[in-house]
């Protein structure tokens, strides 16, 4: 185990290395997971000390089969080839499948953190593109509603990440249960993913609602996916905007309009993230735009050269079926 991996290991036990500094925070409007300060009158209190905080990204929708789990990992990828150090978290937490869309059979995830057999960086793999991915789990009902006490567990340990990631991706179920409005209430921005499909639409704000209620000062970003063009997308966010503000008096931002792909059914297939199956078809370039919105990378730095070590290298990982790998404290 190298020095890098040792020092996350010792951070996830809440300890910090003799010498070691902590980097710079991110930029002013990240939130970190420790928990929020008390309110007047209560004996609990913040902890002391500096705190890097790491930008995080919940992705939800108001249904099922929008592609907001294809989204989180294709963002991963593009913030990362934008240099970014990013971590995603399938919170996904009954029906998780982040790891079969980068091809992983992961020894360790979620359950085994919950159930104490071991720490949130231990299950941690590297996925093709760069990023590393908290696996989750799929399958197991007990996961699907988190309690209190076990969504408050995973958030804590979420606190030692802040020091080596830059962004913290949260692929969240979809709908509005009590796990996933936690998470996005958590974050520092949610992206709503929608299809122009009427019921994803009026699903999609009723997570905006739910959310707004949770969280009045939440930060609101809509993809829609699947378009048939930009101005469809765009149309379809106009409408969600005005009856947002109309009815609870909050305005939500536009992300992306995601057009609809054959690549993206093609890379799913060879379970393999579209940015790097077609890293010029029409999705993939306009998760990258996404990205460099999110990252603030001016557009002219957007497309990288074609080719190089790195891009082939995440091509031969994303192939040869993953598996686990030491976490170093960067990429």
């Amino acid at each position: 185990m190298n020095d890098q991996a040792a020092s996350l290991r010792r951070l996830a036990a809440g300890e910090r290395p003799v010498g070691e500094t902590l980097p710079p925070s991110t930029p002013a409007g990240a939130i970190s997971f420790r928990p929020r300060p008390a309110a007047r009158g209560q004996d609990a209190a913040p902890p002391a000390g500096p705190v890097r905080l790491a930008r995080a990204i919940a992705i939800t929708s108001g249904k099922g089969g929008v592609g907001k789990s294809n989204l989180a990992v294709n963002l991963a990828v593009a913030l990362t080839r934008l240099g970014r150090r990013v971590c995603l978290l399938d919170a996904d937490l009954g029906m998780a499948n982040a790891d079969v869309l980068c091809n992983l059979s992961p020894a360790q995830n979620l359950l085994h953190v919950l159930t104490g057999r071991c720490r949130l960086t231990d299950a941690m793999t590297l996925a093709p593109g760069g990023f590393r991915l908290i696996p989750g789990v799929s399958g197991v009902a007990g996961m699907a509603d988190l309690g209190t006490r076990e969504r408050a567990f995973v958030l804590r340990q979420l606190e030692a990440l802040e020091s080596v990631t830059d962004d913290l991706i949260i692929d969240c179920a979809a709908g509005i249960a009590s796990n996933v409005l936690a998470f996005a209430a958590a974050s520092t921005s949610t992206i709503v993913t929608t299809t122009p499909e009427p019921t994803a639409v009026t699903d999609a704000y009723g997570m905006v609602k739910s959310l707004l209620r949770r969280r009045e000062d939440a930060e609101v970003m809509l993809v829609v996916n699947m378009a048939e063009s930009e101005a469809e997308a765009l149309a379809v966010f106009e409408r969600m905007n005005r009856v947002s503000l109309s009815f609870l008096g909050r305005a939500i931002s536009f992300g992306a309009a995601v057009p609809f792909d054959p690549a993206v059914g093609a890379a799913v297939r060879h379970r393999l993230p579209f940015t790097l199956f077609a890293p010029d078809a029409p999705a993939t370039r306009a998760v990258e735009r996404l990205a460099a919105r999110l990252a603030g990378v001016p557009e002219t730095r957007q497309r990288r050269a074609p080719g190089g070590f790195f891009s082939r290298l995440v091509s031969v990982l994303g192939r040869g079926g993953g598996g686990r790998a030491e976490i170093a404290a960067s990429p």
